[in-house]
């Protein structure tokens, strides 16, 4: 029998395998201490072709071991093969739980607890034992397992690059058959699983290695349908070429495949599948973006026999099937394929070499191109070339003179971005915070302050941009807060690097960087009355000296922004039988321009820590845009109802919700007050009136 365990079980095997050794069992037991990322040694591979069994000492740990990956992997596999999954593996389970097991299949058998005592763990040896007498034939090569059919032609063959990635294949074969373990399976019921991830991630050759390796588990064929070539098509042709592809399955089984509709030929289909009466796997590789519930549920397998993974780069098809978004690479995975063309020479260039996979956060399809590239380059050398401006070593097939472009460049990006659209902007945005996160409030907060967004729409906007986002995987949700969000650093730099409207990236820039900046007391040597900021002093160090009064272009600008303020309604009072509210707001929306004309002219201002722009964005973000967007649209719902022969004002005044308006406009007055006064703080020109002294 064949022992697998991590090293940090080590104590516990030295115990268990005398136990076994003494009723006679001959135990294999790999005491070499090889790397976890060491290639499976043919000794290895003999030893498992030459046992009976292979017992598991599944502790939290194993899961995380590659070899032990790969010896579970050949003994299931094994058995699956033979009928039975479960035949030839045994599982001793240290831990309280056995939600650390995979597959499913293994976590609904019966463990074996870790014994307590030496009489206990002679028990287990005994029952070990017991188990596997009653086997009379050594697992053997599993290259011997019999051919599996793929279809459509050609059959896919992975990747000789292909690497790590075995944790996810357990996951995905225990989401696919959680209906044989009812008991035991938590959530979801089976048969159908989906591979999430960005561009490049290698969701494609992940659900490839799966067919590959775990294909005795699919005696009936595998079936796989690509769609990556209908990103940019609409729904209806997205269907239409899958149903291409079906018919070319019923015309390869030797079956008619009649001019029908997607639903009879499934129909078909499903009646062959089930006259062999042999489990298959349906793949759907490249999924698009806005199919319907509809549209996903004609993707499945058309029978009960057939197991059903899709690939999609949408975040949005969560209840279609069990998600396995597919993370990078590990350190040590990414470096392997980094230097599978090339050792490093020596120790920088390996530190070179581990920091160029952290720089590409272990995205395999960057790993690979720069794994060619470093054939003929020193790591050091290929990641200069990587950080440096002009020509994009990911993107460019000519890479040098002294490089052979590689055969495939890296495009994360699914569109190029050229315009103002929310999508294009927020990206931009999440591109420019990387690697930090951002919160969706904060992306309202800056596209209010830019051209062309209105404050009451912008809300749902910057929404419907992170929906268009979450389809093509460009979002990373983060873990720590809700409704915020990443972008892969590698998405971030094609952003940066390929945005063909630099001008809007630096605006966008500009904007962000004032809403992060806190705002600075403003010198008390300027001040021409009593007056408190309302804003406090950051207790972090800050640049410059504080005590430094505002350049000459940060007080025109305070001085300017306070004239529109003091003159407006909002600071200026408004009586209940007075005025109009379409032109309050139209008042009020006219300091947004203001707002972002005073972000402008603060751009080029780094002598010292700037006030204004906070006090600007303060302004707005905090009062201005609440107001509007709560008021605007209900106002103009309002307006839309408005009979001819009545004029506007005396409409307004029928309205019910006139007095609640008039009510927060009213509250509005101080907040926008208290700005007025910090600006004159900062200006020193103060434009309010004076107050009464309350005695």
């Amino acid at each position: 029998m064949f022992v697998s365990y991590s090293r940090s079980e080590a104590e516990k095997i030295a115990v268990l395998v005398p136990a076994l050794q003494a009723v006679g069992l001959r135990v294999f037991v790999d005491d070499t201490a090889v790397d976890d990322f060491a290639s499976i040694t043919a000794t290895i591979t003999e030893a498992l072709s030459r046992s009976k069994v292979l017992l598991a000492l599944y502790s939290a740990d194993y899961p995380q071991r590659r070899a032990c990956q790969w010896e579970l992997t050949y003994a299931y596999l094994t058995g699956q093969h033979e009928g039975d999954p479960r035949r030839r593996t045994l599982v001793i389970n240290p831990e309280s739980s056995a939600d650390h097991v995979h597959p499913v299949e293994l976590r609904d058998a019966r463990h074996w607890p870790w014994p307590a005592t030496q009489a206990a763990v002679d028990h287990l040896a005994e029952r070990v034992a017991t188990h596997v007498d009653a086997i009379t034939t050594p697992m053997g090569d599993l290259a011997e397992a019999p051919f599996v059919p793929w279809l459509p032609a050609p059959a896919r063959t992975g990747s000789a690059h292909f690497t790590g990635r075995l944790a996810e294949q357990w996951h995905i074969h225990t989401a696919l058959h959680r209906h044989r373990a009812p008991l035991v399976a938590q959530a979801g019921a089976g048969r159908t699983a989906q591979l999430r991830g960005m561009s490049g991630i290698g969701k494609s050759l992940l659900a490839q290695e799966y067919a590959l390796h775990f294909s005795s588990a699919f005696p009936g064929g595998v079936f796989w349908f690509d769609l990556h070539h209908c990103a940019e098509s609409s729904p209806s042709e997205t269907m239409d070429s899958y149903a291409e592809q079906v018919s070319t399955v019923l015309s390869a089984l030797g079956l008619d495949a009649p001019i029908a509709s997607l639903p009879r030929l499934l129909s078909h289909l499903a009646v062959t599948l089930g006259e062999r009466n042999a489990h298959c796997l349906w793949v759907v590789d490249g999924v698009p973006d806005g199919l319907t519930d509809d549209h996903l549920h004609l993707l499945r397998g058309p029978h009960l026999l057939s197991a059903t993974l899709i690939t999609t780069r949408s975040l949005r098809y969560a209840s279609f099937a069990e998600s396995i978004d597919v993370p990078a690479l590990l350190d040590a995975d990414g470096f392997r394929l980094l230097t599978s063309h090339r050792s490093p020479h020596d120790e920088p260039e390996r530190a070179a070499a581990i920091t160029l996979v952290r720089d590409v956060d272990g995205h395999p399809q960057a790993l690979d191109l720069l794994a060619g590239l470093a054939a003929r380059s020193d790591f050091t050398r290929l990641r200069n070339r990587f950080h440096a401006p002009g020509t994009d070593v990911l993107t460019s097939r000519h890479t040098g003179h002294d490089t052979p472009s590689p055969s495939a460049r890296v495009t994360v990006l699914s569109s190029p971005l050229t315009g103002r659209l929310p999508a294009d902007d927020v990206l931009r945005l999440f591109a420019l915070a990387s690697p930090a996160p951002l919160h969706q409030t904060a992306l309202e907060d800056v596209l209010s302050t830019v051209s062309p967004y209105d404050p009451w729409e912008v809300a749902s906007q910057v929404a419907e941009a992170i929906e268009t986002l979450l389809g093509s995987g460009a979002l990373r949700p983060d873990a720590m807060q809700d409704r915020s969000w990443t972008v892969h650093p590698l998405l971030a730099r094609a952003v940066r690097r390929h945005d063909t409207d630099t001008a809007r990236q630096e605006d966008l820039r500009r904007t962000l960087l004032h809403g992060l900046t806190p705002t600075l007391p403003a010198p008390a040597t300027l001040h021409t009355r009593s007056a408190t900021s309302s804003r406090q002093a950051v207790s972090s160090p800050q640049r410059g000296d504080t005590s430094a009064p505002p350049g000459t272009v940060e007080r025109a600008a305070a001085f300017d922004l306070q004239i529109e303020l003091v003159t407006r309604i909002g600071v200026q009072p408004l009586a209940a039988d007075q005025g109009s509210l379409r032109e309050a707001l139209s008042s009020l929306y006219s300091l947004f321009a203001t707002t972002r004309d005073v972000l402008h002219r603060m751009a080029n201002e780094t002598a010292r820590p700037l006030a204004l722009p906070g006090i600007a964005t303060n302004l707005a973000n905090q009062h201005l845009r609440p107001f509007l967007a709560t008021w605007h649209p209900a106002l103009q719902e309002h307006e839309a109802t408005r009979p001819s022969d009545i004029s506007r004002v005396e409409h307004e005044r029928q309205w019910g919700r006139s007095a609640d308006m008039r009510a927060e406009l009213a509250g509005l007055r101080g907040p926008l007050t208290s700005a007025a006064k910090e600006l004159a703080t900062l200006c020193g020109i103060d434009l309010l009136p004076a107050q009464p002294i309350e005695e």
